[in-house]
């Protein structure tokens, strides 16, 4: 029982991390153009768009569509990877959070849809001229960075809440 409780772990722990990893990078990727764009220099109304758009983004994506919606479904998919036993949703646990892979068909034709939107969203913003590019990235990684934090902050709870129980279920003082 306790070697089924520690890969269930093992491969909940992937999970998280491969789509804290995808964030993360995606994040570095984004902010790296944004500091580009702030060396080449700003106007002040340049400067207040960059200010304006990153708590737009941070509240709008990262708190409201990552952190207060999809997150608490990864971490519900992620909690489900404890009952699934194909080694190919172990294997890919990243996309099985994700819903990329396992769930209902209409949910992964909406999680690739998503997939789909974001690409585009990067091909449009891709065209915008500098400094703009940079500053619709710099707000696009706050966000990513926001919406990772909360799903490491939620993993973690799920993780010692879950760890205080035993392997047993029994629950721990």
């Amino acid at each position: 029982m306790r070697s089924a409780w520690r890969r269930d772990s093992a491969v909940q722990a992937w999970a998280v991390a491969g789509v804290v990893f995808l964030f993360a990078e995606a994040a570095w990727r984004l902010a790296l153009r944004g500091v580009d764009a702030v060396r080449g220099g700003l106007t002040p109304f340049e400067w207040l768009a960059l200010v304006l758009l990153t708590a737009a983004f941070v509240y709008g994506e990262g708190v409201r569509a990552l952190q207060r919606r999809w997150v608490p479904y990864v971490l519900a998919r992620i909690e489900r990877l404890r009952a699934e036993r194909r080694l190919g949703y172990h294997l890919a646990a990243p996309l099985y959070a994700m819903s990329l892979i396992g769930p209902p068909r209409a949910a992964v034709v909406r999680a690739w849809a998503g997939v789909a939107a974001i690409i585009s969203a990067v091909l449009i913003v891709s065209r915008l001229p500098d400094p703009w590019r940079g500053i619709v990235d710099s707000a696009v990684a706050a966000a990513l960075v926001w919406g990772a934090s909360a799903l490491l902050y939620g993993a973690g709870r799920a993780f010692r809440d879950r760890n205080t129980e035993g392997p047993d279920g029994i629950r721990e003082p």
